[in-house]
């Protein structure tokens, strides 16, 4: 558990109420994933659902995937997660500078440390503090609003696969696991460390909305009309969530799997 000072803690507006699960998959040796709601760091693989429940002050709802080998991987999703537990104020600003922060260390401790090269993650989420929500990432984790019965991709991936996307040479129903996804940009990841600027999204939501805050380890299996249409028939998150779980390992769950969908509302 990791707190923020209380002088930190003023109203952002909006609770949550959901559930998260982590978990290895059915191909790789350990989890490299780390999800973080509110205060608390995912740890280690479970199929188990952790229910989430935030009240109206300021709280982030994250996934981070990390990069660089099972050990190092492992450890720089939970830095960022660490990192993002105590950021404050919650604003994009703040954000984007622990994220740049943690950027550096990881590349410092990469060129210090041989056994640690690459080390690095990708992360998205969701903040509330007293600006309103906001949606981020650096990679290609990512964050679905479900809205008026569709669900909708919020954040931008930094992946070669969305630049052929965008420049027009390749179409989404292309893009297959595997197929082009080496990262464009991480938190870490290099030899010298660059600025991280991460996408900042404004999030409007008047009363209430549902979202979904996952890894590629998730969207690699499942299409997003999978998404939407497991999302739309499960009232309750954690339900949502236990059945993108199976349905993700039934695909093959060849990465590792961790996820959120959780309600914000004022």
């Amino acid at each position: 558990m990791h707190s923020r000072s209380s002088l930190a803690r003023r109203s952002g507006g909006y609770s949550a109420e959901g559930a998260w699960l982590s978990h290895t998959g059915r191909m790789r040796k350990a989890n490299e994933d780390a999800c973080l709601a509110g205060d608390v760091i995912s740890s280690g693989s479970s199929d188990a659902v952790v229910p989430i429940a935030l009240s109206p002050e300021p709280w982030i709802v994250a996934v981070s995937d990390g990069i660089g080998g099972h050990r190092a991987g492992a450890e720089a999703s939970q830095e960022v997660a660490r990192a993002l537990a105590a950021c404050a104020p919650v604003n994009p600003l703040a954000v984007r500078g622990v994220l740049d922060r943690v950027s550096r260390e990881l590349c410092e401790r990469g060129r210090r440390h041989p056994e640690c090269a690459g080390m690095g993650a990708t992360i998205a989420g969701i903040g509330s503090g007293p600006g309103g929500l906001f949606a981020f990432n650096v990679g290609d984790s990512r964050v679905y609003k479900f809205s008026r019965h569709r669900l909708i991709q919020v954040t931008r991936d930094d992946s070669e696969a969305e630049e052929l996307i965008r420049a027009g040479f390749l179409t989404r129903d292309q893009v297959r696991p595997g197929n082009m996804h080496a990262l464009t940009r991480a938190i870490g990841g290099r030899a010298i460390a660059t600025e991280i600027r991460p996408h900042i999204h404004s999030l409007s939501v008047a009363t209430r909305a549902r979202f979904l805050v996952c890894s590629d380890g998730v969207t690699d299996m499942l299409s997003q009309a999978v998404l939407q249409e497991t999302i739309a028939s499960h009232a309750d998150p954690a339900e949502a969530v236990r059945q993108l779980f199976h349905l993700t390992m039934d695909a093959g769950g060849f990465d590792n799997i961790t996820l959120a969908v959780f309600d914000a509302a004022r």
